[in-house]
């Protein structure tokens, strides 16, 4: 009989292949089981990804062509982790060498004046190596702030979106798209303001804006001046924590909202994955998705991020409460977390050190390896778990477009720990090493 591959990461830190027992008729009485025969189906997975910011791109370009080839093929092809999402910022971040936007000409309501030409020095270069490898990407994009002059206070950092500029700042990002379009990147989606609900005490390009400007934004002014644009862009709205989940309800109270948005994303930084369900539960029928945006590792060797666990329990959190896809944050930085406006703590998915251009992985990256086997298309199947006693395991299964599956486990346990799956009336049995995480294709 075939024996099943699985893909291990050990409680040292350790990822290694390895092969199981196959399926057998089997059933091991007392070990907790999941059943597959009887799965409801939950929502299609849009993939996995990471934001190529203008930090992330400026390090990438530091690298000899070939290197960053290398570099970016692991990132974005089956070879590797086979990532097919990226996420861009509409001007600075935190994570910029730079404070900028892209028309500083007060009053310039027709934006005669916009440029993405800074881009053009490597930002733009760079997502281009993306999609020469990764020809199914799914680019979306995510604006810190407005122009200054489109705010209270003047500054790109910190205040608050002015209402008498709305009409402006949907003018602005639509250039934004018009111009990245023309320039080889389309751009499939966007967010209207990353964490609206924030401006980091003015430390860094933030702007907060206030629901009812995103409702306006949302359910009116970007939609028409999409479609006159002749653009497909999708909306998403939110761009924040779980823990605004009433923001989210109130903002789709409008049905004009509820009509044109495609999704509300998410960020994991405060509440939990679980308040998603009142959204659900608000708005039973709401077309729209749910997508996680931003979410990556920590330069301390002692906080959470750092260990795989942590992931395992952060991402399947997302997927089994509904969201379609989990967004790293920056894909590359240097060894103190550089390019930075902050200074903040977040590390990249890869380190490259600023002198010996030596590429180190994050924890992260090894978690992503182990949803690698999940493919934009993929179902994630509710099946029923029995006798359920052993809630330290994580677990998301979703069966691929081909008719494979991918398992993902987490075991939070310091010992091992069996488990089972049931499909097709076979038995596939499961040893959990301590502290371990695996993912099993079948």
């Amino acid at each position: 009989m075939t024996r099943i591959k699985t893909l291990v990461t050990d409680s040292t830190g350790i990822t290694y292949e390895s092969e199981n027992q196959p399926f057998t008729k089997d059933y091991y009485f007392g070990w907790d089981c999941l059943d597959l025969d009887q799965a409801v189906e939950s929502h299609k997975i849009l993939g996995f990804g990471v934001s190529l910011t203008d930090a992330a791109c400026y390090m990438l370009n530091t690298l000899p062509p070939e290197q960053r080839k290398a570099v970016l093929k692991d990132l974005f092809t089956p070879e590797g982790l086979d990532l097919s999402i990226a996420r861009l910022n509409v001007g600075s971040s935190d994570y910029s060498t730079e404070v900028y936007c892209y028309n500083d000409t007060v009053d310039d309501i027709e934006m005669k004046n916009f440029s993405i030409d800074r881009d053009r020095e490597y930002l733009i270069p760079i997502v281009k190596e993306v999609l020469d490898l990764q020809k199914d990407l799914y680019v979306f994009s995510s604006p810190w702030s407005p122009p200054g002059w489109m705010k209270t206070g003047g500054e790109i950092c910190g205040g608050e979106m002015r209402a008498d500029y709305l009409e402006a700042f949907a003018n602005y990002y639509v250039e934004y798209l018009k111009a990245y379009q023309a320039a080889g990147v389309p751009i499939h989606a966007l967010t209207i303001q990353n964490e609206p609900e924030t401006e980091q005490g003015g430390r860094m390009p933030q702007s907060r804006l206030h629901p009812d400007f995103e409702r306006i934004l949302a359910g009116a002014l970007l939609p028409e001046k999409l479609r006159a644009a002749g653009l497909d862009t999708k909306i998403w709205i939110h761009d924040h924590n779980y823990s605004g989940w009433k923001r989210v309800k109130y903002i789709l109270s409008d049905p004009e909202v509820r009509k044109n948005i495609d999704a509300v994303a998410w960020h994991p930084y405060a509440g939990k994955p679980e308040m998603i369900q009142e959204i659900r539960a608000a708005y039973p029928e709401l077309k729209a998705d749910f997508q996680l945006t931003e979410k990556g590792p920590n330069l301390r060797t002692d906080s959470a991020e750092s260990h795989i666990l942590w992931w395992s329990r952060t991402i399947s959190g997302a997927l089994n409460n509904g969201c379609s896809s989990f967004v790293g944050w920056n894909c590359a930085l240097d060894e103190n977390g550089n390019p930075n406006l902050g200074p903040f703590d977040c590390a990249g998915l890869v380190e490259i050190h600023s002198r010996t251009k030596q590429v180190t992985p994050s924890v992260q990256y090894h978690a992503f390896k182990h949803f690698s086997g999940i493919k934009r298309g993929a179902v994630l199947l509710k099946g029923v778990r029995t006798p359920c006693v052993l809630n330290d395991i994580d677990c998301v299964v979703c069966r691929n477009p081909d008719g494979t599956h991918c398992a993902v486990l987490g075991n939070h346990a310091k010992s091992p720990q069996a488990f089972q799956l049931k499909y097709q009336n076979q038995y596939l049995r499961i040893m959990l090493r301590p502290e371990a995480m695996v993912t099993v294709t079948f």
